[in-house]
């Protein structure tokens, strides 16, 4: 039986009406070996309140002490954000996770309650969406303790890099990104600090503009950290560094020699050329130009193809 079916099964127990429930269905392990199934009310204060089923009238109290460790079963809620979040549907993920928050906010206090856990999600389409005034609001209201996952703890410690990408602090940026060089992480955390540098890279390019390739090295670095797992960035990244070349004189430059005489293969502008129609390419063969379509002056890299 899995875990959804364990879920209705409890509630239906229970007597309750196969619709979002506030108590928490889960398994409560006991230190003197014993467990069973539970409907959770609230963890909080060192104890936890909790029903055999919901015809209990009075809830039974247990000490945190006497816990060895609660499984929660998954609830329907968060499941359904979850498929919504999988499926890049960011928007209407956080509402059912916001949803589901609300729903088991009693439970924040246990070790991966599903309140924190969609809490924590709900920051993630936040920022997946790169809306970075939102993602601020939710971290300021957040409450990390149930959470136990290193790699959900190392990604709000990492939520630093995008608030100073919101406040465009980009010294700061390229200092903390040089901070965090050395530290074991995921790619997809790597893919993250690679875009925030690139974008810091390319605003301080303003006033050093030998900056711009800084900024178009880390913007390749999103393009192959992760592969395609983080599409949202290698969409923006790609985008974002082909308007780069397309703004390049250099590159007008190429362009307009192009296949004449006063071709000159050895100059920058050229080589960056290439380089921006291998990018249009891979743009076009992975379908990102489904997701964003093609600026006017990017497509035309696809043109400038060395034949060999």
């Amino acid at each position: 039986m899995n875990n959804r079916s364990i879920t209705a099964a409890l509630l239906l127990m229970a007597g309750a009406p196969m619709a979002f429930a506030e108590p928490a269905p889960a398994r409560i392990f006991n230190t003197d070996g014993s467990d069973g199934n539970a409907l959770i009310i609230s963890y909080k204060d060192g104890a936890i309140e909790y029903k055999a089923s919901l015809r209990d009238k009075k809830p039974k109290s247990l000490a945190a002490s006497k816990i060895q460790g609660i499984y929660f079963y998954e609830v329907e809620t968060f499941t359904e954000a979850v498929e919504l979040y999988d499926g890049r549907k960011y928007a209407e993920a956080k509402v059912k996770f916001l949803e589901c928050v609300d729903a088991y906010e009693e439970m924040q206090g246990a070790p991966n309650n599903y309140s924190t856990l969609a809490g924590f999600y709900a920051l993630e389409c936040s920022r997946r969406m790169l809306d970075l005034e939102a993602l601020k609001e939710g971290m300021a209201l957040f409450k990390k303790e149930g959470l136990t996952r290193e790699t959900q703890i190392q990604q709000l410690e990492l939520n630093v890099f995008w608030d100073t990408i919101r406040r465009k602090d980009w010294e700061k940026v390229i200092r903390l990104a040089d901070k965090w060089r050395e530290r074991q992480l995921p790619v997809s955390h790597r893919a993250q600090i690679a875009y925030c540098q690139a974008v810091a890279y390319e605003n301080l390019a303003k006033e050093n503009p030998a900056l711009i390739e800084n900024a178009l090295n880390s913007y390749n670095v999103v393009l192959s950290a992760d592969f395609m797992a983080s599409r949202e960035l290698v969409v923006d990244a790609a985008s974002k560094a082909l308007a780069i070349y397309s703004n390049d004189a250099g590159v007008k430059s190429a362009m307009a020699a192009w296949g004449k005489p006063e071709e000159n293969k050895n100059s920058n502008g050229y080589q960056f050329l290439r380089e921006a129609n291998a990018l249009a390419k891979f743009y076009q063969q992975m379908g990102l130009d489904k997701v964003k379509p093609f600026a006017a002056e990017a497509k035309a890299f696809l043109e400038f193809e060395v034949k060999e």
